[in-house]
């Protein structure tokens, strides 16, 4: 099916917000100028205009023009500081457990890239924006419905000539691979957020407008670096998170 004229207009503006082409803060060309730059009606770009606004992506401040939105900075709230690792996890990328009652949770095929470092991402790893990334991709869902985007970035320097740059699964983990490297992991930073969900989001999720995702952070290190982050994304409406700290007795547990 043909995507609609707008829908065209936003994803060419939202591509250009991505690469940096407009900033944040930076005003929009004006809607005769956009009307000309994309050969359509005044109504179809106000349409293209007012979907980036219901998704975040710009603001429009009455008399000055539409802009692309500032990010946030958010306050940190630490919920909890524990000193060991926790001693149940994934010898990969730690995926998070989830609740199997009424399916098993399935995961799709994985897919590797390299790519450059966005700006959130390089801040992270403490490497350059633009620097080039090793990118292991994968989406979850329980039975049909699709709950889980996730995204676990590698500096270069670690990932290149090993099997973090093939497709597939990774024997014995990630976790592992890295500290036969010489990058033991002794622990891991988790960052909870929540964000209007970019295309590939929208469309993964099939979320109706105005439906947010809750966004997980989580950079390992080891004593001197950060060696790996890794993203997952939730549609808000259909995940709750949990933290269980302690020897809880069982019936106490999540799930």
């Amino acid at each position: 099916m043909a995507t609609a004229k707008y829908q065209q207009i936003a994803d060419r503006l939202r591509d250009q917000i991505d690469s940096g082409a407009l900033q944040p803060g930076e005003r929009l060309p004006s809607e005769p100028d956009l009307v000309r730059q994309f050969d359509a009606s005044r109504n179809t770009v106000r349409l293209a205009l007012a979907l980036l606004t219901n998704q975040g992506v710009v603001v429009t401040r009455q008399g000055l023009g539409t802009f692309v939105t500032e990010p946030a900075r958010p306050f940190t709230a630490l919920l909890s500081r524990v000193a060991a690792q926790p001693p149940v996890q994934s010898s990969s990328t730690v995926l998070p457990e989830v609740s199997r009652s009424r399916a098993e949770a399935e995961t799709s095929r994985q897919i590797v890239e390299k790519s450059p470092a966005s700006p959130s991402v390089a801040e992270k790893l403490e490497i350059a924006p633009g620097d080039l990334i090793v990118v292991r991709r994968r989406s979850g869902t329980i039975g049909d419905v699709p709950w889980m985007m996730m995204a676990s970035y590698f500096p270069l320097d670690i990932a290149a000539g090993t099997p973090l740059e093939q497709a597939g699964e990774i024997a014995n983990g990630s976790i592992k691979m890295l500290a036969d490297l010489g990058f033991p992991q002794v622990g891991f930073v988790d960052e909870i957020g929540a964000r209007m969900p970019n295309m590939r989001e929208f469309a993964f999720f099939g979320l109706s407008t105005g439906t947010p995702v809750v966004v997980v952070n989580r950079t390992a290190y080891t004593k001197d670096r950060p060696i790996r982050m890794t993203r997952y994304v939730y549609r808000a409406d259909r995940v709750r998170l949990t933290h269980e700290v302690g020897n809880l007795p069982t019936r106490y547990h999540s799930g």
